[in-house]
Parts: C-alpha cells; structure tokens; sequence
C-alpha cells in the first residue's frame, strides 16, 4: 500500500477529489469536477484552499477552505469557508481530518486569512471543536415561510460580528454554480431575495441579502411560493411574519455554524450577532 501525502489539490486531480466526495456522501449529487471546478478554480475571490491526502492515485481524505469577503468585527477581512472534508470509511481513524485541517489553517495564514468559517453536521462539529478550536457558535435556523423575511439591514450591519461583504463578481459566480443555479426573484432598494432548489420537492430555497449597491436587472413581478430559508440575523434585526420551523428530527441534519480566527485564536462571535444565509455556504 503506498504511502499516504498530503498535497494541495489540483485542477488535474478533481476527478479524484470528486470520486472521494462521492463515496463518502452518495446521496449528494452535485459533485461533479465541473462543480469542483467551479468551486475551487473560478471565485473571484482566489483559488481554494484545497489539500489531498492521496494513496497513489486514490484521494483518501480532503478538504479545502473557499475563500470569500466578511465583515469580522466591523472590520472588511478575507476569510474562508470550509467544506468538502470527507475521508474514506476505511482510512479513518488515522488523524487524517485534522492533518488536511491543519494544512488549510496553515494556508490560510500564508495567503492572509483572518478567519475561516464553516457549516458542519452532528457528525463533524465535534472534531472541528475538541481538536481543532473552533467555536460551535449556534445552529442554523431552519424554517418555511410563504414570504421573504424581511431585514432592517442597516441594523444588522452595525450589530453583526460577523457577515458576507458580497459584491456583483462574488455574486454572479455563486448564482452561477453549474450544479444548482440560483434566480433573483425580489429586488427593492435595501434586499435582494435569492431563490434555489432545496432537497424537498416542491420547495425552494430562499435567501434574503443587504442590497449594499449590488446591481440586479429588473425583476419580474412573480407570485412567492412558500420557500426554506437557512439563516441567522442579529437578534430583533430580521421579522418572519408567518412562518413554520423546520423541527430538527425533520432535517437531513442540523447545521451548526462554526468559526476560528486565525490572528486571535481567543476571538468568540456572539451567537445573537450573525448575519447568515444559505447563499452563505453550499446547503443544496
């Protein structure tokens, strides 16, 4: 059996990368190397964050940081969002999810990082915690609503710790995810409101984002379906109007939100100060 290396991902080896994905989630079916292309290679943000652990030409273990723009603190900062940690059933056990961890953390700081983030499951968010210090701040509210939500963005901008700084390059590369494309069904003067497939049939998802000068074409005047909305805002920024939570033994799993600095390693976010939406992460 050759030797496990740890190697940063490369366009070359996607198809590896996604072979992995896969295995270790068959019942997602977005990963695809156009999708990882996408994902790694076309942010205007910069190239992932991405490492292999690799058995000859078998990728055993992987994980990759996304970079994108956030508000820390007040503050406009680089960070990172990670996803697409998996390792092989039978490779675990060996410290491999930390070693690729680590070499993103590693990374990050080389390219100036403040900060990564993340969006793991009950299964991962113990790992993330106990040996690698990052602060489960809270779960995701889940909840189907037959109406946006509705943001007083300018008070949640000034109370958010922490929050996505989009603007129209960031944007149109994430509506444009070849395995999930997005549409604009609201725009006003202050909210754009995004919607996707979710893994319910017949069920949107739906983001609510500050307008903050984006452009959006105009908007046709459509009827709103009742739609699922992943999300946090600052506590009293955000009103729901008539809307059901998702209960949690109704979720495939529920989401926590997890976060570390990078230059402060004692830096804590408030969990009632997140600015939050699926658009955020790769929920579907």
């Amino acid at each position: 059996m050759p030797e496990p290396v740890l190697a940063p991902t490369s366009r070359q080896g996607l198809a590896a990368v996604a072979a992995l994905m896969r295995r270790a989630f068959p019942k997602a079916h977005k990963y695809t190397e156009a999708y990882l292309d996408w994902l790694y290679f076309r942010n205007p943000a910069g190239p992932a964050l991405a490492f292999d652990v690799r058995e000859g030409e078998r990728v055993i273990s992987h994980g990759a940081g996304i970079p994108q723009r956030l508000v820390l603190h007040g503050r406009p900062v680089l960070g990172a969002l990670m996803l697409n940690t998996a390792t092989d059933a039978d490779r675990q056990g060996r410290g491999l999810f930390s070693r690729v961890v680590n070499a993103v953390i590693d990374e990050g700081r080389r390219r100036g990082v403040a900060a990564l983030i993340g969006v793991a499951n009950q299964n991962s968010v113990g790992p993330y915690v106990k040996r690698l210090a990052f602060q489960e701040v809270r779960g995701l509210d889940a909840f189907v609503a037959p109406a946006p939500e509705r943001i007083d963005f300018g008070r949640a901008a000034a109370q958010a710790d922490l929050r996505r700084d989009w603007d129209d390059a960031a944007l149109a590369w994430r509506m444009a995810n070849p395995e999930g494309r997005l549409r604009l069904v609201a725009a006003s003067e202050d909210a754009l409101v995004v919607e996707g497939a979710s893994t319910a049939p017949l069920v949107a998802a739906r983001a609510v984002i500050p307008r903050q000068g984006l452009a959006a074409p105009p908007v046709p005047r459509s009827r709103l379906w009742p739609a699922v909305s992943l999300a946090l805002a600052p506590a009293g920024a955000a009103r729901r109007g008539l809307s059901l939570t998702v209960p949690d033994r109704l979720r495939p799993s529920p989401l926590r939100l997890i976060y570390r600095n990078l230059d402060d390693p004692a830096d804590r976010l408030d969990p009632d100060r997140i600015l939050f939406s699926f658009l955020d992460f790769d929920a579907f």
